[in-house]
This record gives structure tokens, C-alpha cells and sequence, in this order.
């Protein structure tokens, strides 16, 4: 309470005892006068320990969406990272299926880690170089297909050249009961393949399948190429050729496998 309104209330008091009609007047008067400011201070009191009992809840209710969003950020990095696993999972899953079809040798598992900056060369690092075996032209492929072909190796890592550069050349047959046709693979430099120098008279169709057939000893026979989309064909040529689509993305190319070849008899382990 007020000093002020302490000092009334004797005031009053003090009337009472001498005049105790005079007394009775002024303490009924006081009782209107101050009960309604009393009532005010009152409830001024109970709006101010609202108040500060709002702003205390604020402060928990803020400490507890902060911690609520540091779960919810951790758990979504549970998901991403379980995401992975899952790809990961089914990435080993195909190679096991790929190696049970047709058994390909020791194979490394190998992660991108970069991609050559100039555009007129398709190439892409990997994180595994000579310390791991790895040496120039052993196949680089996915459970999907083949990717390309070492061309430097370093300790720590190697550079891969893809199947879809203008220097890459593969040579491959199409997979068909009607057809062996045999030719050469080699990338246009937009992403897909063209398969040259094959007679005009073998059996060139659309959606037929290209693999590797194995010639020249660089890539193991029955490996993926791609499906032809195009057949080009002039009847004053010897040969014909055809667009094929390469069976691996190779714009988003991730973990990738390289295909170690055996030991010499007269090698030894690196």
C-alpha cells in the first residue's frame, strides 16, 4: 500500500476516536473513497503477476520449440543418413547380382570426388588410387553398366574417363538371339554413344542392347553398354552405325566400381 494512503488511514482513525459521529461520517467516507482505489491497486497487482507469469511461460514455451527443433533437425539427419544406407544397400545388392550373372574378379568400390572442370574432357577422380591396386585402363563400372576406363593413377586417387568422351572407344556387340553385330562404341561429347564400323548388312534395330564383347582385353565380355535409340543407315556405305543410349547416367555418377585385374605370377601385392 501507498505511504500516502497509510497516512489517510490514520488521519481517519484519529477523527474516529475524537468524534465518533464525525468518526463514523469519515470512515464511511473513506470506505468509498479508497475501497474502489485499493480495488484498482489490487487488480493492477493480479494484472502485473499475469503479466510476468505470460512472459515466464513465453520463456519456457521458446526454450521448448528450440529443443523441439534440435530434435526434429537431429532426426532428419537420421533419415538422410539412413537414406544413404539404403541406397548403399541396394547399390551392393545389384553388384551382387551382377557378379552372380557374370563373375567380373575383384571389383573396388571407389566414391566420386570430383569431375573434370573443362567440358571437353569427360572425367571424373575417385577416391582410390596405385595404393589400392588400382592401374591404367582397368574398367570403371555400376551395377547398371559401364562407365568408363582409368587413364592416370595416382597413390591416393585415379581418373576415370568416361565412355561418353570423343576419345573413348569400346568395342562392343549387340545382344539379340537374331543378331551378333560387332562394332565400336566411342561417346559423341553430349552424353550419349555412337556405335561405328558395323557392316551394312548385319542387323542393326532400335532398342537392341550393346555390351562389351570382350575384344581387345580392356573390358571383360557382357558388360552394359547401352540401347540403341537410332540406326543410321546409307545404302552407298559399307558401313552403318547407331545412336545408343548410354546405360548409365553419367551426370550423377557416385560410387562406381573398378574392376582390379589379376596378378601377374611375377607381380607382387602393391
Amino acid at each position: 500500500m501507498p505511504a500516502w494512503v497509510a497516512i489517510l488511514v490514520l488521519l481517519f482513525a484519529g477523527v474516529a476516536i475524537a468524534a465518533p459521529g464525525i468518526g463514523g461520517q469519515a470512515t464511511a467516507l473513506g470506505t468509498r473513497i479508497f475501497a474502489p482505489i485499493e480495488l484498482g491497486i489490487a487488480r493492477a497487482s493480479e494484472s502485473f503477476a499475469h503479466f510476468m507469469g505470460t512472459i515466464g511461460q513465453a520463456g519456457n514455451l521458446a526454450r521448448q520449440n528450440s529443443a523441439y527443433s534440435e530434435e526434429i533437425d537431429r532426426l532428419q539427419s537420421q533419415v538422410v543418413q539412413m537414406r544413404e544406407l539404403e541406397l548403399e544397400n541396394e547399390d551392393l545388392r545389384q553388384m551382387l547380382g551382377l557378379r552372380a550373372r557374370a563373375p567380373l574378379g575383384s571389383m573396388l568400390s571407389v566414391n566420386v570426388i570430383a569431375r573434370d572442370p573443362l567440358s571437353v574432357v569427360q572425367a571424373v577422380t575417385v577416391d582410390r588410387g596405385g595404393d589400392d591396386g588400382v592401374t591404367v585402363n582397368a574398367p570403371v563400372i555400376t551395377w547398371r553398366g559401364v562407365v568408363g576406363r582409368v587413364v592416370d593413377v595416382h597413390p591416393k586417387s585415379s581418373e576415370v574417363l568416361l565412355e561418353t568422351d570423343v576419345n573413348s572407344a569400346i568395342s562392343v556387340r549387340i545382344q539379340a538371339a537374331d543378331s551378333r553385330a560387332t562394332g565400336v562404341i566411342r561417346g559423341t561429347g553430349d552424353g550419349r554413344l555412337v556405335m561405328q564400323y558395323v557392316p551394312a548388312n548385319d542387323l542393326l534395330r532400335t532398342g537392341d542392347l550393346a555390351i562389351t564383347s570382350g575384344i581387345g582385353g580392356t573390358f571383360p565380355p557382357g558388360l552394359v553398354i547401352g540401347q540403341i535409340v537410332q540406326v543410321r543407315q546409307k545404302d552407298v556405305e559399307v558401313f552403318q552405325e547407331a545412336l545408343v543410349e548410354p546405360a548409365v547416367d553419367m551426370r550423377n555418377l557416385e560410387r562406381l566400381y573398378v574392376l582390379l585385374r589379376p596378378l601377374d605370377s611375377g607381380d607382387s601385392a602393391p
